[in-house]
């Protein structure tokens, strides 16, 4: 389908709106894809760990824009607009993946290491963080780098999820 600048303009005030837009949509569909399993009665860390690959596959499919989305995120901290855009775009990608954790976690909630919402963070810790470095990834070991720091992230998810509540406290200096 072929869609006229003039159209975009009229929708999209700047390339960022455009790229948030763009997201979100990927974040609804991949949240869409995952409640219809729920529904299907398919809950636990297997498909906990199939919903973060998914993400991880759409983060790598965005690869080419990692560069404007790091871009987009240090404006928001500058330029009230985009921060309103991110902003809303962060507030309903964090509830769309807490209700995910909460759905796929449902029977399994009393022995979760950290709660829904606080996992919901540290996802979007991580995948931000991973992002920030595929963009700075130039060249396929670089990548593969990435790639195996996700790995590695995949499976530390898979090892303390559910080992029961976490109960860490930090020493001040």
């Amino acid at each position: 389908m072929f869609v006229s600048k003039g159209l975009l303009h009229y929708h999209f005030r700047s390339k960022d709106q455009l790229l948030i837009a763009a997201q979100r949509a990927t974040f609804r569909q991949l949240h869409q894809r995952f409640e219809d399993r729920f529904e299907r009665g398919e809950h636990g860390l297997e498909t906990a760990l199939e919903g973060i690959d998914a993400l991880w596959e759409a983060v790598l499919d965005m690869q080419a824009h990692h560069p404007f989305i790091v871009e987009t995120m240090s404006l928001a901290g500058q330029d009230k607009p985009i921060r309103r855009h991110v902003d809303d775009f962060l507030r309903e990608a964090m509830d769309l993946l807490e209700k995910g954790i909460r759905n796929v976690f449902s029977q399994d909630l009393g022995k979760m290491s950290v709660p829904p919402k606080r996992l919901a963070m540290l996802i979007r810790t991580s995948l931000h963080g991973l992002v920030v470095e595929l963009s700075y990834a130039r060249t396929p070991s670089e990548r593969a780098r990435v790639d195996q720091t996700y790995t590695d992230l995949r499976g530390f998810f898979a090892r303390v999820i559910l080992t029961g509540p976490l109960e860490l406290t930090r020493e001040s200096p």
